[in-house]
């Protein structure tokens, strides 16, 4: 076994067992793991490999449930900012269009510049606003490195989350031990319509003890998702984020088939 087998495996394991112990149902929204086909399908659409944090990510969880009941609708949101593990599908379609608008980011910047090579940043999370959360697959000394990008917010500068898909999730599972913020933002519980309690990171103090934290309910049945309305909205990514010339003029739409649930693209698997 690798190192960074363990080292991706302890991080990630001390998270989900405190999403197990303290927001159960979170923990309920996590996907089944991708198929060796899936992955490698990934990958070959991607044109590079996956770094090996992710491709183990993808083994146990093939991202989180897209659209859970009405009552738990939040479930599984429970990255900071509410973003929400993606799955092979969507990170494909994301990448996808990344690759294709890649020129617009890099805006000249040469291609070592982090904005200058869109094209190797694979999406890991996303949220309700088209923002994303990427892993750098540039090869050099950012390889590998986590960032958050605000795009639905109109926001294309880069925020560095961690050096790596273990360096994130060991810090997320030290702020959930201790109470202390991950980028400025506290954990904190927040109840569902269901009863549930769910991880939000939208606390703006330290929590005095997380054992203050409400004792979760149990989750008796798999998480469902919502019911499907058939309803399309023609709203594209593009129409989400107002972005300042010269990029706004270049930057498309990764696909027509965009929901208002989920802020990107139908077709996640």
């Amino acid at each position: 076994m690798t190192r960074e087998v363990l080292a991706f495996g302890a991080a990630w394991d001390s998270f989900a067992s405190w999403l197990v112990a303290h927001c159960p149902i979170d923990h309920a929204a996590l996907q089944p793991p991708a198929t060796a086909e899936e992955i490698t399908t990934l990958e070959t659409q991607l044109g590079f490999p996956l770094h090996p944090h992710l491709r183990i990510l993808l083994q146990r969880h093939n991202g989180v449930l897209k659209h859970p009941e009405p009552d738990n609708r939040d479930a599984g949101a429970f990255l900071p900012l509410g973003y929400r593990l993606s799955g092979t599908g969507l990170i494909a379609d994301v990448q996808e269009w990344l690759a294709a608008d890649s020129d617009a980011f890099a805006m000249g910047r040469e291609e070592d510049d982090l904005h200058g090579h869109a094209h190797r940043w694979v999406p890991v999370a996303h949220s309700i606003d088209a923002g994303m959360v990427f892993v750098d697959h540039h090869p050099g000394p950012g390889y590998g490195h986590v960032y958050e990008m605000g795009i639905g917010c109109g926001i294309i500068d880069a925020t560095h989350w961690a050096l790596s898909l273990a360096a994130l999730f060991d810090a997320l599972a030290t702020c959930l031990e201790s109470g202390e913020p991950f980028q400025g933002d506290c954990p904190s519980p927040d109840e569902l319509p269901s009863g549930h309690v769910r991880l939000s990171w939208g606390g703006s103090t330290t929590m005095a003890s997380m054992r203050d934290w409400p004792t979760p309910r149990r989750v008796d049945s798999p998480l469902r998702p919502a019911a499907p309305t058939g309803r399309l909205l023609g709203r594209s990514l593009g129409a989400l984020r107002p972005l300042p010339a010269p990029v706004v003029a270049s930057l498309g739409s990764p696909s027509e088939s965009e929901t208002e649930e989920d802020g990107f693209i139908e077709g996640d698997r």
